[in-house]
């Protein structure tokens, strides 16, 4: 497999396609002049955040990109689950001074 340096490589967006293209320059080799050239691109999923998107090239040429979720807000209000334990809550003088009065229990 042949390399490219890092300036004959460029990753860019065309609105959700992620777009990775190399190219050498003409170069002599012991049979004449040679250039090679790639193109790659890839749909991505309409959950990536796009503007989060990364990509590192490492020293043994590995292009590694990264291409993280979006995290959905939450919109409104959310109810959320009381999970009753079965195990009772920790003694009174297992907690530091301080902490010991003034807590309200609520008994179910």
């Amino acid at each position: 497999m042949f390399q490219f340096k890092p300036e004959e490589i460029s990753v860019k967006l065309s609105g959700d396609d992620l777009i990775i293209e190399g190219k050498h320059e003409e170069r002599k080799d012991k049979h004449g002049f040679i250039s090679r050239q790639f193109s790659r691109r890839y749909k991505l999923p309409e959950n990536v955040d796009l503007q989060k998107l990364e990509s590192k090239l490492s020293s043994d040429g590995v292009l590694t990109l990264v291409a993280p979720k979006k995290v959905e807000a939450i919109k409104g209000e959310r109810a959320i689950p009381i999970i009753k334990t079965n195990q009772p809550a920790l003694k009174q003088q297992d907690k530091p001074a301080g902490e010991q009065g003034g807590q309200d229990k609520m008994e179910t």
